[in-house]
């Protein structure tokens, strides 16, 4: 049975759409800097408003001209780098001791903040969490993936793929794809996703779905009921192996679709089982849908009908068609008339394909 792989999806996602994302996350950085040296940059501003106070006091020399603020600003800018005054040296005791206190204070300030942003640009996982909230809170319409297993790292590479945003919580620093995620540089949040302020920083009232794949179904439950008591019309996609506790979930709690591992899994090991030329299956309305390979030359029963006319007789839907030498396409127009030597992938009831067999 084929099995898809989301590094294999033929998706084409502009250049302009993955430009703006990158640009997007480097404002998202700048903003982290920024909230997390603010007080810096709001301490030298202090330093120099004083400063230019305390120039602006000096009595100025018999015949000169009084000195501007810009004038007052710049000096005391260039005091804090060692640069004397333009003028005369100040002549009160305070505008004396700025000459020396003055240089101190400002290179502490502006090293100390040159050292830390650059190791914070050096390494971003230090301050990951500071600027993956500000990324979260600024987007909308995204999707918050819960669990980064193997079923949540795929969903996650299917979703990306699609051009969708997505932020992850996962509960384990020690997750073996937080790499993958962190080098997608999609927002990452580690925590207890049961915790109503995690789903807030992940922006659960702006969001369009939320996928609950954590490996426990309580967890993802809880998860999902606060996910939804704080955003009443978000779409909630849960992740149950108890299918009798997902039927329940689904029925009282109005949640859209709530899968079990082993409702997902089952058709597929039963159709592998007993026809492998189905290469997937899924229960829909209590009826198993097929996907299969079939070969006009091996099966001639459909030669010469159109695409139109077989699904209009029989119930099956072409899905791609490769003719006898020709190229592969998919969903082709209904006009299409099957011809020997055509492989097609035919999607319908599985009963309608054993009486179609049976024709």
């Amino acid at each position: 049975m084929e099995r898809a792989n989301p590094d294999n999806l033929r998706v084409r996602i502009s250049p302009g759409r993955r430009l703006r994302e990158r640009l997007f996350r480097e404002w998202c950085f700048f903003q982290a800097i920024v909230k997390h040296r603010g007080l810096s940059v709001l301490f030298l501003l202090v330093i120099l408003w004083v400063a230019s106070m305390l120039l602006a006091a000096e009595t100025p020399a018999s015949g000169a001209a009084e000195v501007g603020a810009f004038e007052r600003i710049y000096t005391a800018w260039s005091l804090i780098f060692g640069q004397p005054p333009a003028g005369n040296l100040p002549t009160s005791w305070m505008g004396r001791a700025m000459l020396f206190i003055l240089p101190l204070l400002g290179l502490t300030v502006i090293i100390d903040a040159i050292v830390e942003i650059g190791s914070m640009v050096r390494d971003r996982r230090a301050h990951e969490r500071s600027w993956c909230m500000i990324m979260s809170r600024s987007m909308k319409d995204h999707v918050i993936l819960v669990g980064l297993g193997k079923l949540g790292y795929r969903t996650f590479r299917i979703l990306r793929r699609l051009g969708h945003s997505v932020v992850i919580i996962e509960g384990s620093e020690r997750n073996k794809f937080l790499d993958e995620v962190r080098a997608d540089g999609s927002p990452l949040l580690i925590g207890d996703a049961r915790r109503d302020e995690l789903l807030r920083e992940a922006g659960v009232e702006r969001a369009r779905s939320i996928i609950l794949a954590t490996s426990d179904d309580l967890v993802n439950l809880e998860a999902a009921l606060d996910a939804r008591r704080m955003n009443p019309t978000i779409r909630v996609v849960l992740r149950m192996f108890d299918q009798q506790m997902a039927d329940k979930v689904r029925e009282g709690f109005n949640i859209k679709i709530a899968m079990s591992q082993s409702s997902i899994s089952a058709p597929a090991f039963a159709t592998a089982a007993i026809e492998p030329a189905i290469v997937g299956s899924v229960v829909v309305s209590d009826e198993l849908v097929v996907m299969v390979r079939w070969s006009v030359d091996r099966h001639p029963q459909i030669a010469g009908l159109t695409i139109s006319e077989l699904l209009a007789r029989h119930g099956m839907s072409v899905v791609e068609r490769t003719p006898a030498g020709g190229e592969r396409k998919l969903f082709p127009p209904p006009d299409t008339r099957i011809e020997r030597g055509d492989e097609l992938l035919l999607q319908g009831a599985f009963e309608t394909l054993t009486t179609l067999r049976g024709v």
